[in-house]
């Protein structure tokens, strides 16, 4: 009965702290799904210096071929943006949105996989890949959107049916366009550039739920347009200025995307281009400052799961105390009929290692039980515990599964080793004449 109630107590201390650490893996691989939700975790983000600052290395293309060159570096996408409206049927989008060009290489590269439809295809042209949240912006022309009503998703018929980039600036009130310059001068209306929607991404990326992607060739037909038509409303003077007033150059790029082809080598590459002079940003930012919390985390809830574990240490070694004590005169019976003195040590210290590595194994099969009961009832359990929309609470591994047993028969092991030596040093004589 004190045996059993000895390996109770190595079942209890090993299942408190495979259920703590459990509950931090699993925190950790929230934070890493919500990471790579925002982002590509192998994807950094360059942007160019403090632009008053003359010194300050430019994005060109011999930054590029630069980058293309240094280690780990797959692929270097240089950002090119523009916006515009988007006309479907008798729908417009509010505002105006975010047109990219990327080929189906670039997107594949930063991981743009659409959720509805289709990804672009090497060699197309008329085509457009929308944001997620792109459905949800479209309005009747000639009508407001009504922003105290949660907007609703428009039905795209992918494939099938066409929409238009608009490159003509439209009157807010009317939602017709603008066909007069400064001077009072007629215009005529540029001609809207005709695609076909093929494919929805993900509305959980934030990075990319607003923005349409386009081939470059539809691209660069696109921004020549627009800066014709801006220099006839605008005046020359605006034509070449992007979406936020700055004046655009040639070969000069407000952002870069490289592709790392190694996820544990992407602060390496991201600190390199630091030193260059360049600011790099990238997902795996956010998931290193989460990671540290979630450390942190895990050692306090090991911590209190290590203390239930030395509890059932303390009991395994007054188990073998007393097994010692009980069993004295049989050890003197066993060392005058012969018995090696090793093997005397030997029987104590497999029956402590048992001890330990049947407590280890029993409270791995328990804890596994309660991870796959809390895992599917742990909906509300993971808000409470901040872990909100995580796919599972608790999360056993394999490694922390056998690191278990064998940290408990190790345990036993250790608990067992004097008292197997104090009945190895009993005398023989002594031990016979006991009771």
């Amino acid at each position: 009965m004190r045996t059993i109630l000895t390996i109770l107590g190595v079942i209890i201390g090993a299942c408190s702290i495979i259920l703590m650490l459990s509950l931090g893996i699993a925190m950790d691989r929230n934070f890493e799904e919500q990471i790579s939700q925002m982002g590509n975790l192998t994807v950094i983000s360059v942007s160019a210096g403090q632009s008053q600052d003359a010194k300050a290395p430019k994005l060109n293309d011999k930054a590029l071929e630069d980058f293309s060159k240094m280690q780990y570096v797959e692929r270097v996408i240089p950002s090119l943006m523009t916006n515009t409206y988007i006309t479907y049927d008798k729908y417009r989008t509010n505002w105006e949105m975010m047109i990219y060009a990327l080929d189906a290489e670039d997107m594949s590269a930063l991981g743009y996989t659409a959720v509805q439809g289709r990804d672009m295809q090497p060699g197309e042209k008329n085509v457009m890949v929308l944001g997620g949240e792109i459905p949800k912006q479209f309005t009747k022309i000639g009508k407001r959107p009504n922003y105290n009503k949660p907007p609703e998703a428009m039905p795209i018929n992918l494939e099938s049916d066409k929409m238009q980039l608009e490159i003509a600036q439209f009157d807010y009130m009317t939602g017709k366009p603008l066909l007069e310059n400064m001077e009072g001068e007629k215009i005529k209306a540029p001609k809207p550039i005709e695609v076909k929607p093929i494919g929805i991404l993900s509305d959980t990326n934030y990075e990319i739920a607003n923005n349409a992607y386009v081939p470059r060739e539809i691209f660069d037909k696109l921004v020549d347009e627009k800066k014709k038509y801006n220099e006839k409303l605008n005046g020359k003077q605006q034509g070449n200025r992007d979406m936020f007033g700055n004046v655009q150059q040639k070969g000069i790029y407000n952002e870069v995307k490289l592709k790392i082809s190694d996820r544990d080598k992407v602060a390496e590459v991201q600190e390199a281009i630091k030193k260059k002079g360049y600011m790099a940003y990238s997902a795996m930012d956010w998931l290193t400052e989460m990671k540290k919390v979630s450390n942190g985390m895990q050692l306090a809830l090991g911590g209190i799961g290590a203390v239930s574990l030395l509890v059932a240490a303390i009991g395994i070694a007054n188990t073998m105390m007393m097994s010692i004590y009980e069993r004295t005169r049989e050890i003197g019976i066993m060392k005058v009929i012969g018995a090696k003195l090793v093997d005397i040590k030997k029987m104590f210290l497999v029956e402590a290692i048992m001890i330990g590595a049947l407590g280890g194994t029993i409270g791995v099969m328990i804890s596994s039980v309660i991870s796959l009961i809390v895992n599917t009832v742990g909906g509300g359990i993971a808000n409470i515990i901040g872990m909100h929309g995580a796919t599972k609470v608790s999360v056993i591994p394999p490694w922390l599964a056998v690191g278990a047993i064998v940290f408990s028969t190790v345990i036993g092991l250790i608990s067992g080793y004097f008292p197997a030596r104090r009945a190895m040093k009993l005398s023989a004589l002594s031990a016979i004449k006991t009771e």
